[in-house]
């Protein structure tokens, strides 16, 4: 069963109500969800993505019955924030998996099952404790509404995120606190950093003969988000298979390596429906670097998608407000997405602070188009005479 959307971070529901926060629609035969974020300047934002069957089914069910106030669509572990769960975690450890015990059983397909895992410690990044440890965990097979997503196997390695209660370990995410990682180990590297280290071990992994564990090594780096490892995953991106390559363009870009847009224009032109295109795509609203400028305008071009498209639009007006992004701006005022065409005129007032481009403070959904309209005769009577040339 399909956990989440690969573009959505997390969404939590105190209490699901349709009329306020979203609603899933059909769009050209496709689920979607639609839902409104409130940005920096207190302004309610529109955004859609589409979403499986199953995550459907998930948020009906949401709408429809009681629920506890906890439910939450996740991330795919392959674009897990490494780093921001270290920083999180009182005690971040690797091993393998010793043994797995249940310590409550339940008859019932669906049922949560709790479990100790005996782990084999290899490395202590952060806290210190014995080489052996003891891990409790719940794993649900109906884990879709976000929490006890893990299910630990003898043998299997990890890196995992800890807090300890009762003198044993817990996961301080019960669908993030624990990623898959190779068995490799860098060298000790003594009183080092713990994000050196970290480092160091999975840049280890790169070199494992099981192509799944170098997969999950470039994604770890890419989540550590180190500008030393953008030399090892750039080796990766010239001379791995597709799929590392592939990978390794994402990996690099998280790193904030701008040098790697080129090939992502490439992989987004065919799409971002799959990872780890998708990924891509989402990454790119977080460029901040102004040397970007030119090839996010070159992606905006050729992005058959609108998710791609949206997010090269809230980099260029959101993030970076750059003017020479104006006219790329403008020109997607007529995007066939509407959404799109929102973030092209939310990046328009940002940028230019024209009254024509910005909507008053209470603006409602049908008010959207009746300002694009306003922002497009500005841009051809006044803005496209103007000099955007210079940041």
């Amino acid at each position: 069963m399909q956990l989440v959307s690969d573009h959505i971070r997390d969404i939590h529901w105190p209490r699901p109500s349709i009329e306020t926060a979203m609603r899933l629609v059909l769009n050209d035969g496709e689920v979607v969800l639609r839902w409104y974020s409130k940005t920096v300047d207190g302004v309610w934002k529109l955004r859609i993505h589409p979403v499986g069957l199953s995550t459907v089914f998930v948020i009906l069910a949401l709408f429809l019955f009681p629920v506890e106030p906890w439910c939450r669509l996740m991330l795919p572990p392959s674009m897990a924030d490494v780093r921001a769960l270290a920083e999180r975690a009182p005690l971040v450890l690797r091993g393998h998996v010793l043994t797995v015990t249940p310590i409550a059983t339940n008859t019932e397909p669906s049922a949560r099952v709790l479990s100790i895992a005996k782990i084999q410690v290899d490395r202590w990044y952060r806290g210190k404790g014995p080489t052996e440890e003891s891990l409790r965990f719940a794993y649900s097979s109906f884990a879709s509404i976000g929490h006890d997503c893990i299910d630990f196997h003898p043998d299997a390695y990890w890196v995992i995120f800890a807090v300890e209660k009762d003198g044993e370990l817990e996961m301080v995410d019960d669908c993030e606190g624990a990623l898959t990682i190779s068995p490799l180990l860098g060298p000790d590297l003594g009183n080092a950093d713990w994000l050196a280290q970290m480092e160091a071990d999975f840049l280890a992994g790169l070199n494992d003969h099981d192509s799944g564990a170098r997969l999950a090594s470039i994604q770890r780096l890419g989540g550590l988000k180190l500008s030393s490892s953008r030399s090892a995953l750039h080796r990766v991106i010239e001379k791995g298979d597709d799929a590392e390559s592939r990978w390794a363009v994402y990996a690099a870009l998280r790193t904030g390596d701008v040098t790697v847009l080129p090939k992502a224009k490439q992989l987004l032109a065919k799409g971002d429906s799959e990872l780890p295109e998708a990924a891509i795509a989402t990454e790119l609203q977080n460029v901040t670097d102004p040397n970007a400028v030119a090839d996010l305008i070159d992606i905006l071009k050729s992005a058959p998608s609108e998710v791609t498209r949206t997010r090269v639009l809230i980099a260029l007006g959101e993030k970076l407000k750059d003017p020479r992004a104006v006219p790329s701006l403008a020109a997607h005022l007529s995007d066939p997405d509407l959404h799109a065409r929102y973030d092209a005129l939310d990046g328009l007032k940002n940028i230019t602070h024209e009254e024509a481009c910005t909507l008053s403070r209470d603006w409602k959904e049908q008010d959207v188009e009746p300002q694009i309209s306003r922002c497009k005769i500005w841009w051809e009577q006044v803005g496209k005479f103007r000099d955007w040339g210079q940041n």
